[in-house]
């Protein structure tokens, strides 16, 4: 994925991911080509493998550019505030939330907590040492939790509150579950 600063290709990318969003008001994921992709967007099939590697790739763009965990998480990292905002995040995008679900690509969500779980660069105080291995689990065990969260959360027709999604959340994250 293209991931540089030259205003046309950005300009290009929101292009494509825009598309594909209309494109999946009506379609399957599955059932979406690079070539219908680039009809709807605009822009050549040369331009969209310059600026992506698939339409997997899109959609890791759009979780990054427009429905961005990470820039919902706050920098207070207790558990509760986690808990908080992710309750807040799944509320706030729902509807983009239930296209993975319905897609069958909610993993591409699962990849980005991923991602952004592994990236922390220490600005969140965590009261034991934390070894590199560690850390892998752990960003494994919060991207599968939260994934699993949103995705029952969307089977259910995204009903429960954010404040009953916050409840459940820290219960699980927290171990009082087994209170």
């Amino acid at each position: 994925m293209y991931c540089g600063s030259n205003k046309t290709a950005l300009c290009s990318q929101k292009q494509v991911s825009d598309a594909l969003l209309r494109l999946l008001e009506t379609k399957r994921f599955e059932d979406i080509s690079i070539c219908e992709l680039c009809k709807e967007s605009g822009i050549s099939r040369q331009t969209f493998y310059t600026l992506f590697s698939s339409k997997e790739n899109v959609i890791i763009f759009t979780l990054q550019s427009k429905y961005c965990c990470s820039d919902t998480v706050t920098e207070e990292c207790s558990i509760e505030q986690l808990c908080a905002d992710y309750a807040c995040y799944m509320t706030c995008n729902k509807d983009f939330l239930k296209t993975l679900v319905d897609n069958d690509i909610i993993y591409l969500l699962y990849d980005s907590i991923y991602q952004v779980s592994t990236e922390c660069d220490g600005t969140c105080e965590c009261t034991c040492e934390i070894s590199k291995q560690e850390k892998k689990y752990i960003a494994h065990f919060l991207a599968g939790g939260i994934t699993g969260i949103v995705k029952a959360y969307c089977l259910d027709g995204c009903r429960t509150s954010k404040e009953d999604l916050h409840a459940i959340l820290y219960k699980l994250f927290s171990g009082h579950i087994y209170d």
